[in-house]
């Protein structure tokens, strides 16, 4: 590192992966941030000889200083490497700098004791977070998802889901038009989901239809409670399935439960329908639980939660490593633990941006004129809790059609209930986007049922209920 590079560093000001330190008088307190560096996963640098204010001012340096410093370095257990570099600043005087690396036998310790960066600080590791960095140190090589630990073969998979789930890829753009005449076996391998031939865990979460293969922990739990707490529950639903089952049954729910207040507006064919909490908002809630859960521990599900003055959406496991609960409200990186699955949702066009899921919540709350979300870490889960509003006075009941409908045309007569819409709206509002071509056709065999009619033609039809 030369003086010009050091100055150039040193303007960036202390952070997450730099610290000033005036003298190695202070190796000490470097040494735990030395040991927190290796517990993150970029590492960082110390600067010795740097005041705190960012003022170049040097330090003499000796054997004994280099003495001093392999010392404590020795303290850090597991052993690791630190590049130590002298930068000439002038008068006989030095910068010290400590390079340090993300380590790779994760939990590091310094005098018995880990360390964590947070921005600028470094602060002792809880419990919480030991078992935390110790559990994804312990991870095998292979990620979960990538794992071939289940029981599933092709004829268990949803066919007809992973074709849909293409031509909705082909329609965002997201893959060419090529995709829709593959095999079943060619998609799943386009999208990493097959490993020797045999059906990975990512696959089974995603698609599988047979439920004695599902894996127990691909489940979420809605309840609807009376009050503020869980003393005692109005409504309750375990629902188990594969990742789009889950989402449609949880979106029902909340639909359902959460209620809609209408108004109508001139010039307008259908009624303004404002719900408790924005549909795109609490679909991406739902959304982001199920796809970065930590699906290694089993028996654990996805909870959601309906208070009088709140929504809440549990998911097992705490935030990847690396990513901070202060970060979600800011622009931040992100780190998908369950990168096949993402990459699914993501070319299907469920997912629009990466990293982008909790400023979009908070954005459409905003707009809304809702709460923002806040964001909250116990030990083992995360959590997502949307404020109401106003507290919840009455329970809608959900009304079922008198037909035998799928999820699917139930959900699209709940949709018209509101209102006359064109098929792009009910689209929409639909808990999972499906193309126009399928819309087109569900909308006619409603209408074949004589539940639903159409007004006008072409792009202009309007549906609306009988």
């Amino acid at each position: 590192m030369t003086r010009t590079q050091l100055k150039a560093l040193v303007k960036h000001g202390e952070s997450n992966v730099l610290e000033f330190k005036k003298s190695t008088g202070q190796r000490s307190q470097s040494m735990q941030t030395v040991c927190a560096f290796l517990n993150s996963d970029v590492g960082g640098t110390i600067l010795f000889g740097v005041t705190d204010d960012g003022k170049i001012i040097g330090q003499e340096v000796s054997d004994k200083t280099s003495r001093e410093i392999a010392g404590e370095l020795d303290r850090i257990d597991p052993h690791a490497d630190v590049t130590i570099k002298h930068v000439s600043v002038g008068s006989d005087k030095y910068v010290i700098v400590l390079s340090v690396k993300a380590g790779k036998n994760k939990p590091y310790f310094y005098d018995g004791r880990a360390y964590l960066r947070n921005q600028s600080t470094t602060r002792q590791v809880s419990r919480e977070e030991y078992i935390h960095i110790f559990h994804n140190s312990q991870q095998p090589t292979i990620s979960w998802e990538r794992m071939t630990t289940n029981k599933c073969t092709l004829n268990d998979l949803d066919k007809k889901r992973i074709k849909d789930v293409v031509r909705m890829a082909v329609a965002s753009g997201r893959l060419t038009g090529d995709a829709e005449k593959e095999s079943i076996s060619e998609i799943l391998q386009k999208f990493e989901l097959l490993n020797n031939e045999r059906i990975t865990n990512a696959a089974v979460v995603l698609f599988c239809k047979t439920e004695l293969k599902q894996f127990m922990q691909s489940s979420v739990q809605l309840a609807r409670f009376e009050g503020l707490t869980k003393s005692v529950f109005i409504d309750r639903k375990d629902v188990r399935g594969n990742l789009f089952d889950l989402l449609e049954q949880t979106m029902k729910f909340l639909t359902f439960a959460l209620p809609i207040s209408g108004r109508i507006v001139e010039g307008q064919l259908s009624r303004v329908d404002t719900p408790a909490i924005p549909f795109k908002v609490l679909r991406e809630g739902v959304l982001n639980a199920l796809i970065h859960r930590d699906y290694s521990m089993e028996g654990a599900s996805v909870d959601v939660a309906i208070y009088d003055d709140r929504v809440e959406i549990d998911s097992p496991g705490r935030l990847p490593y690396g990513i901070e609960l202060g970060d979600l409200t800011k622009k931040h990186k992100s780190i998908r633990r369950n990168q096949l699955l993402a990459n699914v949702l993501y070319a299907s066009g469920m997912i629009e941006k990466w990293g982008r899921g909790t400023l979009e919540m908070i954005e459409l709350c905003k707009q809304s004129g809702n709460p923002v979300p806040k964001f909250e870490e116990t030990s083992g889960s995360f959590s997502v809790i949307f404020p109401l509003k106003e507290p919840l006075s009455r329970i809608p009941q959900a009304l079922t059609p008198s037909v035998q409908l799928t999820d699917r045309q139930r959900e699209i007569v709940e949709i018209l209930k509101h209102g006359p819409l064109k098929s792009q709206q009910i689209i929409d509002q639909m808990s999972v986007t499906i193309p126009d071509r399928m819309m087109q056709r569900e909308l006619a065999k409603l209408k074949a049922m004589k539940l639903i009619k159409s007004i006008g033609r072409t792009k202009t039809t309007i549906w609306t209920l009988l």
